[in-house]
This record gives structure tokens, sequence and C-alpha cells, in this order.
């Protein structure tokens, strides 16, 4: 891992103390990327007064959005050097550093990101993943901290530390980092699996990518496995693809959850898809101790757009029971990086806890939780 700019929460909290960068509303703004999150932040300027002047992409396939103009780098430094700029992308395809090395080379020295402008538009923005007000994220810092004690190895703690720094705005480089081991299945989950017949469950299936990685492995023997997704497009895909390869998967057209209910669903059209009051589909959703009350349960997988803690919450019996390795996400919502933790530490006692990034811009960042002894 590169030097961390930070040696503890303390100093952390400390330079967190520093003023947010301010948005100019005398001044005209131009949108870095034209995709969702991008016209989203040019809905919630403009409707606070603020002067969008338009977007600006490397490669512009179309020539306006909502009625703006869509430019290439050339033409906006030389149409306009002088305006605001701000990053309207927030996914896990491209660092952050490198969109901010793409303006500077542009001649766009400055740039608003998403933390900036998230603390300003928070309300009209709703959920984004891992954004956050920054003082929501600063008055979590010494929770972080105390997480951090409870980590099993120092990796797992300057991920830890950096990732708040990252979305505080203060490790950029971070945004680059990825760890060396691949997801879910490396030397921390698999050297308790290995050379034994085990159960899994993937509590967010999607359409089998993992379930598929798991039985790849070469010392991994899985007799039974059920695949939890409730998205119905994904749903399709995944039966399609684990029928006739992987007789052992049950696939489930279900949400995993705190207890048996009908709640309303937003389709992801792929990943993504979420649970919420604005959705446009209704779903089953279950408990594991509901459903799985006396199996032997060996490893859990929680990718559930942001409901883990709820899983978490109905599945507590099976893991007193069953003490199976864990691996959940640990990015979609802004207080899982101490929530998640916290909670595992009740449910888990006599487990080791690490965190590992997975993909850039702090996306795909995941917690592990694996037995001591079973």
């Amino acid at each position: 891992m590169n030097m961390l700019p930070y040696a503890n929460f303390s100093q952390l909290a400390a330079a967190a103390a520093r003023p947010a960068a301010q948005i100019d509303a005398a001044r005209p703004i131009w949108i870095f990327g034209a995709g969702n999150f991008g016209r989203s932040l040019c809905r919630a300027m403009q409707g606070n007064g603020i002067q969008v002047a338009g977007f600006v992409e490397t490669a512009p396939k179309i020539g306006s959005v909502s009625d703006l103009p869509v430019v290439d780098w050339p033409t906006l430094a030389h149409k306009d050097k002088a305006s605001q700029l701000a990053l309207g992308i927030l996914n896990r395809a491209t660092p952050f550093d490198e969109l901010v090395s793409i303006a500077a080379k542009a001649g766009f020295s400055q740039m608003l990101m998403p933390w900036d402008t998230y603390d300003a538009y928070s309300q009209e923005l709703g959920w984004r993943f891992w954004l956050s007000k920054r003082d929501f994220l600063i008055s979590g810092l010494e929770r972080m901290a105390r997480v951090a004690e409870r980590l099993a190895d120092q990796e797992s703690r300057d991920i830890l530390l950096r990732m708040a720094a990252f979305r505080l705005g203060l490790d950029l480089p971070f945004a680059s980092f990825c760890s060396e081991e691949k997801q879910y299945f490396n030397e921390i989950t698999l050297h308790s699996l290995s050379k034994k017949p085990i159960t899994y469950v993937d509590c967010g299936a999607y359409t089998g990518d993992t379930f598929s990685d798991l039985v790849s492995q070469p010392d991994i023997h899985c007799t039974q496995a059920f695949l939890l997704e409730p998205d119905p497009g994904n749903f399709d895909t995944l039966t399609g693809n684990i029928r006739v390869r992987h007789p052992q998967a049950i696939c489930l057209p279900l949400a995993a959850a705190d207890k048996y209910s009908i709640l309303t669903f937003s389709s992801g059209q792929g990943e993504g898809g979420q649970i919420g009051v604005h959705g446009d589909i209704h779903i089953a959703a279950v408990a594991l101790d509901q459903m799985l009350p006396q199996i032997q349960v060996d490893l859990i997988k929680l990718d559930v757009e942001g409901a883990e803690a709820q899983v978490l919450d109905g599945a507590r019996r099976t893991i007193e029971r069953c003490r199976p390795v864990l691996t959940m996400s640990l990015y979609h919502n802004p207080q899982d990086p101490w929530a998640l933790p916290e909670l595992l530490f009740e449910l888990c006692p006599d487990y080791a806890f690490y965190i590992r990034q997975h993909y850039f811009n702090s996306f795909e960042s995941v917690l592990y939780a694996v037995p001591r002894s079973r």
C-alpha cells in the first residue's frame, strides 16, 4: 500500500477540520461527465440557482444533454477556461485521481469533487452509495478508530483509515488503490473452507458470477448452494447460467432481509437494484434464519445494496449455530465502515475481521469475518 497521508484517525480528524471547498454561485460551472450522476448534479445545481454552462467529456457521444452542450476538453479549454469545473462521475470504472489528471492536462487545475457537491446538495441528490455530508463522516471517525483496533491485520487498518481520508477529500491517490487479493475468495477465506464439503449462501447472487468463481477454486467442494436474487431480469439470467452446469445450486427469486415481508424494489437494470419506497416492482424477502433453520451453512456472501445490516439481523441464529465465513459489501451506505463491523463484533465472537479494497474510488470494499475455529 502507498504511504499513508495520516498516521491515525486523530490526525485525520484534525485535518478534516479544514474548510470544505465552496461553490461560487456567481460563476458558471461545467460538469465533467454527462451520465446519471452528472445529470442529477446538474438538476441539483440549477434548482439552487447555479448556472450550469454544460457538460464536458473526453469523447462525447452526443452533442447535448438537458438542452446543454456536451463538449470535449479542447473545445472547453478554448471556450471557457475561467469557469468552475465539477466532477459528475461516481462509479468504480475510472479512478478519481485519473479523472483529475485528465482535467489538469486540459488546463483545469481545480475541480469540485463529488464529496464537495454532495455536501451542498445532499437532499437533492439523495442516496449515492458511500457519499455523505462531511460532518456525518467526521462524526463517525471515533467509531472507525475503535473498529480499526479490532481488525486482524495492519492492511485492514490502513485501508479503513485511507478510505475515510479519501471520502473527506484528503487522500485522492486512494482512488486508484486495490488490494492484491481477489474479491471474496482469497487467502483470508479459502483456508478455512478448503478440502471439505461446504454449503454456500449468496444474498445478491446477480447472474451467478460469484458462485461460478467459488466453484472454480481448486480446493473448494461446494455440495449445496442457495442463490438469492430478487431482480427479475437478473434472476432469469442466473437460472440460465446455473441450471445446466451446477445442479447443487438452488436459485431463489427472493431478497434476504430481517424477516419475511413483501417489499418494494427498484430494479437496477443489471447491478444496483435497491429496496425502497419508490420501487417499481414488489418482491418477497425472507430472513436466513427462517429459510435455513437447520441447514449447516459454511459461507455467506452479502451484496444487497445497503440492506446488509438487516440481513445480518435476520441471520443471527444461523451465524451463532453454524459459525460461517462471512463476506459483505462495505460501501453501500456512508455508515457501513463503522456500523457493519460493530454489528459483526456483536454477532461473531472469536472471529478475525479483515477489510480489503477490490475496485476504484472505494467501491467494492469488502468486510471479511472468519471464525478462528469451527
